[in-house]
């Protein structure tokens, strides 16, 4: 009988960054590619920060690591609430000035023009307009910064949204199971953010599971991924089809099971299908939890009348496009003739 061991041994144990680096595919660069197609190649690799995103990742640190984490990455102040045109500017010019001037109340409009003008903000209005504009909304979040440091800014108002994630998630009789502290006694382990990388059809992949829970005593493994929603819970269903989350379940599934059946313990283990703890960000979070019932389904899928591609489909033909850089995509013809019934048929599928 082999030797009982934690999941982390049979992880890819590196530091996030290190993660986040490493030239593997990830499912967010599967996903993404297969929403915004060949067209947008040169953009799949651009870093994008939105409000929903920043809100899923604090939600994250809060149930997968600590607060001591939380407040380590984030600060939270008394901010006002300034048109979501603005925000971006500040940042911006803060980035580029802020060891130049502690106020921007002292920058000069022909350091400000420039950035305001590539923001496109207001674009009637006189520049001098502009640059006052600017200075009065984004006076407080600018100093704000300051204070700040390297630590990301939260508003009052979202950190409290944030919070009543994490106490529903934490506190609900459908989610408290999930997240609560390990009993000794139940021979049961919780393992957050662990972090897996191997080779899938020739071609390289990565994936960071927000929770494995690992049962000794009956011998599985299950497969968690922690999602926030500006939608209800019990909409999370047209979250799943709009953002592919089919793929990342199916690739994770995969990673996981390669490196448990390489290993002489967990190779008896199963590892059943993928959940979904779902929770909305807008207001009375009511967690709930989703199965995929068709984690394990290798190749093309359908549902009702969704069809979705297999990850490795996806990845094996943007590996190819990321390798050989060709001027249209595979499958037209371009010196030739194309039919267009045949391409119409074939995108419909994708």
């Amino acid at each position: 009988m082999s030797t009982r061991k934690r999941l982390t041994e049979i992880s890819w144990q590196v530091p996030e960054p290190v993660y986040r680096q490493d030239p593997a595919l990830s499912q967010s660069t599967l996903t993404k590619y297969e929403r915004e197609g060949f067209e947008n190649l040169d953009k799949l690799f651009e870093h994008v920060e939105t409000p929903s995103l920043s809100f899923g990742s604090m939600v994250d640190c809060l149930i997968t690591d600590s607060e001591k984490a939380f407040n380590e990455q984030y600060i939270v102040a008394n901010i006002p609430n300034m048109e979501p045109s603005i925000e971006p500017i500040v940042k911006e010019v803060y980035s580029q000035f802020h060891n130049s001037y502690t106020n921007i109340n002292d920058i000069p409009d022909s350091c400000l023009m420039p950035i305001i003008s590539q923001s496109g903000y207001q674009q009637r209005w006189k520049p001098e307009t502009r640059c006052k504009v600017i200075r009065e909304k984004g006076q407080q979040y600018y100093q704000t910064m300051f204070m700040a440091g390297d630590k990301k800014i939260v508003s009052q108002e979202t950190y409290n949204k944030v919070f009543a994630c994490v106490r529903a998630l934490k506190d609900s009789p459908q989610t408290h199971n999930y997240f609560c502290e390990d009993n000794p006694f139940d021979d049961i382990e919780r393992y957050y953010q662990l972090k897996f990388k191997d080779t899938l059809d020739g071609v390289e992949y990565r994936g960071m599971a927000d929770l494995l829970i690992v049962d000794h005593k009956n011998k599985k493994v299950i497969p968690c991924d922690l999602k926030t929603s500006a939608h209800r819970e019990y909409d999370f269903y047209k979250s799943f089809i709009t953002w592919g989350y089919q793929c990342q379940a199916r690739l994770y599934w995969r990673l996981i099971r390669k490196a448990m059946d390489r290993d002489d313990y967990y190779k008896d283990f199963t590892l059943e299908d993928f959940r979904f703890i779902v929770v909305n960000n807008v207001d009375n979070p009511n967690p709930l939890v989703w199965l995929f019932d068709k984690t394990q389904s290798q190749g093309e899928i359908r549902i009702g009348n969704t069809v979705m591609r297999d990850p490795c489909t996806i990845g094996n033909e943007l590996s190819n496009y990321l390798q050989f850089k060709p001027v249209v995509p595979s499958g037209i013809v371009v010196k030739g003739i194309n039919n267009i019934s045949a391409w119409i048929e074939r995108t419909a599928q994708k």
